[in-house]
């Protein structure tokens, strides 16, 4: 039943609220994120004017930081869910502070300083909340979005091919099956269609049911197919007015074929877990290197570039040597996971491989 205009009436007022809620807290967060990561860095600047003020000032505003910080996260998850761009943003605000102990020194902070080390590890600390925070947005939305797309498959699955068209309940659904165990095949024309009978898939003759005229009408004229595989096969009609890329195109169009590339994307999408699984339980020494010699490398460059000693600062080490590259090693897997995925389903969904 569905609900009444007083029940949608409240639930958009109820959306509206919470909408005008989450808007304060982006506006709100923002501010107190800049305002406290601003105090900090300056801090870390000034740690020698002031000792015991610079380190008040670290106590005060990395408070500052996180509040605003979750309130943020918190207000952009709400207002900007389902667009891509909201844990991108997030995962690039927090590497931008959680990097800052790698080019802060280069760029005149003294970490020799207690107040000034302070102040980076609290900007350190902000950027992984923010960070952690945007990892779980991107898993969530990558598992609600490949959820999705199991159930429903690609836009062209919701295109109506006439009224009345719905799943048969005659067949099971079967996996990766044929296209005449699949949904959305009639049984009136499947027990008159040459495909079935043949054991091939309309998807591989480029023509079915769903796209061809001709096997309707052969089907409503009740005319007899051929039992035996070879002589149905030699029954299956091709249409010689369209190229072999048009009838690709209209496959890709078929409710049918967009069950089989649901079916494919169930297939591939633990395939592609296991596998990043794999590499990294394989390769996880060379791995762990790569990322080290990243950090080196990256530190180098910042301190070539701002004329300060290349490598001095000694990141890895002072965040926790072995367990920060391990930690960082798993934020680019599962980066990389997300890309892959998002790969996977423009191969599927888009190009319709």
């Amino acid at each position: 039943m569905p609900p009444s205009r007083e029940e949608r009436d409240f639930a958009d007022s109820i959306y509206n609220l919470l909408s005008g809620i989450a808007r304060t807290l982006l506006y709100v967060g923002l501010l107190a994120t800049l305002i406290g990561a601003g105090f900090l860095i300056f801090t870390a600047f000034a740690a020698d004017a002031n000792v015991q003020q610079a380190q008040n000032n670290v106590n005060i505003f990395s408070k500052v930081l996180f509040g605003g910080i979750l309130a943020l996260a918190a207000g952009g998850t709400f207002t900007w869910w389902g667009e891509d761009i909201l844990a991108g943003i997030q995962l690039l605000l927090g590497a931008a502070m959680f990097f800052s102990p790698l080019y802060l020194p280069s760029l005149g902070v003294d970490p020799s300083k207690p107040a000034a080390q302070d102040a980076m590890g609290a900007l350190r600390n902000g950027g992984l909340i923010l960070g952690v925070i945007g990892l779980l947005v991107l898993v969530i939305d990558l598992a609600t979005k490949a959820r999705l797309r199991i159930q429903q498959g690609s836009k062209a699955d919701q295109l109506k091919y006439g009224k009345g068209i719905k799943e048969e309940r005659d067949r099971q659904n079967v996996f990766m099956g044929k296209c005449w165990q699949l949904p959305f095949c009639r049984k009136f024309v499947r027990e008159k269609c040459p495909i079935y009978h043949s054991k091939r898939t309309c998807w591989r003759e480029l023509v079915g049911c769903m796209c061809e005229e001709s096997v309707i009408r052969n089907a409503m004229e009740n005319k007899a197919i051929p039992k035996d595989a070879l002589l149905a096969a030699n029954m299956i009609p091709h249409n010689h007015k369209l190229t072999v890329m048009q009838k690709r195109e209209r496959c890709k169009t078929c409710v049918i074929y967009n069950e089989h590339q649901k079916h494919k994307y169930r297939l591939a999408l633990p395939i592609v877990m296991v596998g990043f699984i794999l590499i990294y339980a394989i390769a996880r020494g060379p791995l762990l290197a790569g990322t080290s010699g990243l950090v080196r490398a990256l530190d180098t460059m910042i301190g070539k570039a701002t004329f300060s000693k290349a490598g001095g600062s000694g990141v890895a080490g002072t965040m926790g040597g072995q367990w920060f590259v391990e930690v960082l090693t798993l934020c680019i897997m599962l980066v990389l996971f997300t890309y892959a995925m998002k790969l996977l389903e423009y191969l599927i969904f888009k190009l319709k491989v």
